[in-house]
C-alpha cells in the first residue's frame, strides 16, 4: 500500500514548531505527527462530511468510568481508520488518568511514540 506523504501545513501561530513560511508539510514524520494531533483533538462531529473523525477525548474525559483501556481502544480505532500508515511504522499508545489537585475534574494524558517520535496530549 503507498501512501500520500504530503499535506496542507496546519500548525498555528503559537504552536511549539509553527513556520510562517510553511505552507505544505511533507516530511513523512511530521505529517504523521500532524495526523495524529488532528486526530487526537477533535470531537466526533467537528469534521465535515466525516461523523465518525476524531477521538472524542474531551468527551471521555468528562465521562465518569470511563477507563484508560476503554480511551486507548478508541484512539487504536481512530488510527487504524485514518492514520493507516503509522501502523506500518509501529507504534505505542499509553493513555492515563490523575485527578486535577486544583478542581473537581480529571486530567487525560496521552502518549503516542513511533520512530524515535513522541506525540504527547493532555487535557484538563
Amino acid at each position: 500500500m503507498a501512501f500520500n506523504f504530503t499535506d496542507f501545513y496546519v500548525k498555528y501561530n503559537g504552536h511549539p514548531r509553527y513556520n510562517n513560511l510553511e505552507l505544505i508539510e511533507d516530511e513523512i514524520i511530521e505529517v504523521i505527527v500532524q495526523k495524529i494531533e488532528t486526530v487526537l483533538f477533535t470531537n466526533k462531529g467537528e469534521f465535515l462530511g466525516d461523523p465518525n473523525f476524531g477521538a472524542d477525548l474531551e468527551k471521555y474525559l468528562h465521562e465518569t468510568r470511563v477507563s484508560a483501556d476503554f480511551v486507548e481502544r478508541s484512539i487504536i480505532e481512530q488510527i487504524a481508520e485514518y492514520i493507516p500508515e503509522l501502523d506500518s511504522f509501529g507504534y505505542t499508545l499509553e493513555v492515563s488518568f490523575a485527578e486535577n489537585p486544583s478542581s473537581y475534574s480529571d486530567m487525560m494524558f496521552v502518549n503516542i511514540s513511533f520512530r524515535e517520535t513522541e506525540v504527547n496530549a493532555f487535557f484538563a
